[in-house]
């Protein structure tokens, strides 16, 4: 039996090794790939998902988990095996209900769309992204289909990315979060502190903003031998292991842009640089799921990067690689300026409060294409009306509404319901972490940031696939996941900043 697992262990990992390829050239796509090689890319692309499809649905991996499952000591394997062979069988499971010549075309398309919506985006025209959307819609569908045609498809697309997750589940988290959100608004609006956010709106030539991204990046233990730091349309993280690859994007009059991106995908980076050695190219060596791994760049960005403690020490530092741009700048009102209550066009440049508002409104449109009720078409005016209604935002410009987002060109479509869920778990962990280490913040406002970040390497980072979601969250927590721990860290939060 010892045989056979570590023949499937071979297996997994030569797949492994094919999907890091696919991943390298997605990160050259948008970083440094000329346009005209688009269609080039397409088709290397397509042949890196034919090669891994061939190879994860290889009859020999069935055959293996039979004989396995059928041996006498089955029973006795350890945790991290039964674990290993959970999810190579659930991986195949699913990979062999896909069709090969799909898998390839629906690869090829989402290459071709990514770059219909850069260009879309560009010149503010929703109508060049159109037919791509309408056609990656199609057949996001058509996968889901396959993988299950008894379950509606945003149901089959909500799990792919949260195992266990449901529309249903998400609507129980984020009703509460959506109320106790717009209450928090409505209090910091009437509060009778105010922050002044010209502190912070200053021009920062773009070599300082880089200086910064790379202090940050060492001072958050981003290993730098093993990963890099670049600049594209949208911010992202890719990689794997000892080759992890971030990105950021720069406003020249608008520091936090590119300060908290970084923060943001260095917590993701972390997350993948950090995984179990002796894991490595085996099941449990990968992130738990998408949620889990928002929590760690939501955390790494907000819960440390926005709070008091943190910047208690950074601000020195910080006016020292500004020059005299922000000599000005008193402590407690960069505080405030920095966790800003306002409402923003922008998701990934929105506060911490209002960015549930955008998820929860992603996650709504998103629920009623899949159920017919709205259309491809008509989502500029959809989005538009939609954020009035929940932000109070009058968008002008489809690139900062519909076209705003990377994601559905890709074909991600039930991906953004997990960032709001990586912010329930981060509190979550958070109130444990104060508890584990009740003087963090003293340790934090001493530039102790290792103590932190050593807590989440060892007790969410380094457990990297063993369990699901919701049971790491229960392992680590003792409860499972619940929106009160972020509803509470919130209210605590801007309760003390505004003075209510």
């Amino acid at each position: 039996m010892k045989e056979k697992y570590e023949q499937l262990l071979a297996i997994y990992k030569e797949m492994q090794v094919v999907e890091q390829i696919g991943m390298l050239l997605g990160w050259d796509q948008e970083v440094l790939m000329p346009k005209g090689g688009i269609i080039q890319r397409s088709e290397q692309q397509g042949y890196i998902a034919r090669l891994n499809h061939k190879i994860g649905t290889d009859p020999k991996i069935g055959e293996l988990l039979k004989e396995i499952k059928e041996h006498e000591n089955y029973d006795k394997q350890s945790l991290i095996e039964k674990r290993n062979l959970y999810l190579i069988q659930r991986d195949y499971e699913k990979a062999t209900k896909l069709p090969e010549d799909f898998v390839v075309e629906y690869t090829k398309t989402r290459v071709m769309a990514v770059e219909a919506w850069r260009e879309a985006r560009a010149d503010n025209d929703f109508s060049k992204f159109q037919p791509f959307l309408e056609k990656i819609f199609e057949m996001a569908k058509q996968y889901a289909n396959y993988i299950n045609p008894k379950v509606p498809p945003y149901e089959v697309l909500l799990d792919e990315f949260e195992p266990g997750m449901s529309s249903e589940k998400y609507t129980d988290i984020f009703t509460p979060l959506r109320e106790a959100t717009i209450e928090l608004i409505r209090k910091c609006k009437e509060a009778p502190i105010q922050p002044d956010t010209s502190l912070i709106y200053r021009k920062v030539p773009l070599d300082i903003q880089d200086k910064l991204s790379r202090d940050i990046i060492h001072l958050i233990n981003f290993n730098m031998d093993k990963g890099r730091v670049d600049v594209s349309t949208h911010p992202f993280t890719t990689g794997a292991y000892d080759d992890v690859r971030i990105t950021t994007r720069y406003q020249e009059d608008d520091f936090t842009s590119s300060f908290f991106s970084v923060m943001h995908e260095g917590g993701h980076g972390c997350y993948e640089q950090n995984q179990a050695e002796e894991w490595k190219y085996q099941p449990v060596g990968n992130y738990c799921s998408l949620g889990l791994h928002e929590s760690q760049s939501r955390f790494y960005e907000n819960t440390l990067g926005r709070s008091k403690s943190f910047w208690f020490y950074y601000l020195d530092r910080f006016k020292e690689l500004t020059g005299d741009i922000f000599s000005d700048v008193q402590y407690a009102d960069f505080i405030r300026a920095i966790n800003v209550v306002e409402p923003s066009m922008i998701r990934v440049e929105a506060d911490e409060v209002n960015y549930n508002l955008h998820i929860i409104l992603r996650f709504e449109i998103e629920r009623d294409l899949f159920a017919g009720k709205i259309e491809i078409k008509d989502l500029p005016r959809i989005w538009k009306d939609r954020m009035r209604d929940m932000l109070g935002i009058e968008v002008k410009k489809d690139s900062d509404g519909v076209l705003q987002d990377i994601h559905w060109s890709g074909g991600t479509f039930g991906y953004f319901p997990t960032y709001s869920l990586g912010n329930v778990y981060a509190s979550q962990f958070f109130n444990e972490l104060t508890k584990d280490i009740p003087d963090w913040n003293t340790k934090l406002e001493n530039g102790d940031v290792s103590s932190i970040l050593n807590w989440m390497k060892t007790n969410i980072q380094e457990k990297g696939n063993l369990y699901d979601a919701p049971e790491l969250v229960k392992v680590v927590t003792g409860e499972y996941p619940t929106p009160q721990y972020l509803i509470d860290f919130l209210e605590k939060k801007y309760s003390e900043l505004y003075g209510f």
